[in-house]
């Protein structure tokens, strides 16, 4: 075997190796949690789909069978792989429900086609999956021809279908994880280790490689020769395989704390928070009204459950805790934490996150004024996770980063 064709066998074999034993560890866990579910048929579609070098040394007589299904496995990755970011940003427990079905209708319809496909005659399955030759239906009757044809031009169409699926999932997760970072500063105080900033990354990274395998998928169909080498492209989906198995086998779903405490309706609280920042005080206080129609909390409530949040914060400096949460606060101060949420966003007119940080910052200065503390101890004494974190939180609040404070300070 030459040398180039064995690299590229190795590094098949070693993403299939990564696709597989990643998908059983995924499975594992959806007993408790079938977020997880999703990422490993991802994984499985994907290795579906690139598996053909490895199968033509090992297994030749599988080649034709996998190739058949490679269709339906394509159109289901992104889909499935969306499914897993919905589950990871979802403020409960999230459980596959019909209405997620929709999402599995494009690899339905290529599912259908390979059905369809294996019931063609052997030779003509051969001719034209194995060899990539039409020329074997000149000796079939026209009908016959014409349906296959009609397969064909289906096949194709579904592979433009999955280019255009493919953008739509990007930027729909790209607007979910939006939207999900808006939610945590409704909960937590300190959001750094729950943003998934990874697949932030992931998704720019994804968008070239997918720009480029749309290109490489076109010309393929087209029956011209592609100018990607299939080594540069295995060993690039190895390193994206690595990247995607070792993150989504550690991360865990944002709200998971939560899912045992009553729950906050950060929905609305993220629906009214976006509201106040895009209208004026009189449109918010309207939209407000009928966001929180159906509520029981009286305006005395609310002004009632802000008293005791300035309370327990200047005298226990709950602030302080990095890991304090809405729900932790609410236990506290024996209040509903929708109520709280509700008291911040109507009453305050800010959010958890905002309004925890901004206490933070202000202990923050007087440690910057009355001791000589470095800047990050200063962070973590006042509840920061990281100096990063802090640098943007004072810089948000003051307009200064710490050390000019200080400076114009004395």
């Amino acid at each position: 075997m030459p040398a180039a064709d064995l690299n590229l066998l190795a590094i098949n074999i070693a993403t299939l190796s990564v696709l597989f034993f990643s998908a059983n560890l995924l499975v594992v866990r959806t007993d408790k949690n079938h977020t997880y579910f999703p990422l490993a048929l991802s994984f499985i579609g994907v290795a579906i789909v690139i598996c053909q070098p490895s199968l033509k040394v090992l297994a030749p007589a599988l080649q034709l069978s996998t190739l058949t299904l490679a269709l339906p496995a394509l159109l289901l990755i992104a889909p499935c792989f969306w499914l897993y970011v919905k589950g990871l940003t979802h403020n409960t427990l999230w459980r596959f429900e019909k209405s997620d079905i929709r999402h599995l209708a494009l690899p339905g319809l290529g599912l259908l086609i390979s059905l369809v496909t294996f019931w063609l005659p052997a030779e003509i399955h051969y001719s034209l999956l194995g060899k990539g030759d039409i020329a074997i239906l000149e000796q079939t009757s026209a009908l016959f021809r014409n349906f296959i044809y009609g397969l064909l031009i289906a096949t194709f169409v579904l592979v433009l279908g999955w280019i255009a699926q493919s953008a739509f999932y990007l930027i729909k997760i790209i607007k979910r994880l939006q939207h999900y970072r808006n939610q945590l500063k409704q909960v937590f105080a300190s959001t750094e280790t729950k943003e998934i900033r990874w697949l932030s990354g992931l998704l720019l990274f994804i968008g070239i490689a997918w720009a480029f395998a749309a290109i490489n998928l076109l010309l393929d169909n087209l029956f011209i020769a592609s100018e990607f080498t299939q080594d540069t492209f295995q060993f690039v989906l190895l390193i994206t395989v690595c990247f995607i198995a070792t993150w989504g086998l550690r991360q865990k779903p944002g709200f998971e704390e939560l899912y045992s405490t009553e729950p906050v309706d950060v929905e609305h609280q993220v629906s009214l928070a976006v509201d106040n920042e895009n209208s004026q005080v009189k449109e918010s206080e309207n939209v407000s009204s009928e966001k929180y129609k159906r509520s029981a909390l009286t305006a005395e409530m609310a002004e009632n459950i802000a008293q005791k949040m300035e309370a327990a914060m200047a005298s226990e400096q709950l602030y302080l805790d990095a890991n304090l949460s809405l729900p932790k606060l609410a236990k506290l101060i024996h209040t509903s934490p929708n109520y709280i949420s509700q008291t911040l966003n109507e009453t305050l007119a800010t959010n958890f996150f905002d309004y925890v940080n901004h206490k933070r910052i202000v202990a923050a200065q007087k440690l910057l004024l009355e001791s000589e503390l470095t800047v990050l101890d200063i962070a973590m004494q006042v509840g920061f996770n990281s100096k990063s974190a802090f640098y943007s939180a004072f810089k948000k609040y003051s307009q200064l980063t710490p050390s000019q404070f200080k400076q114009l300070s004395k």
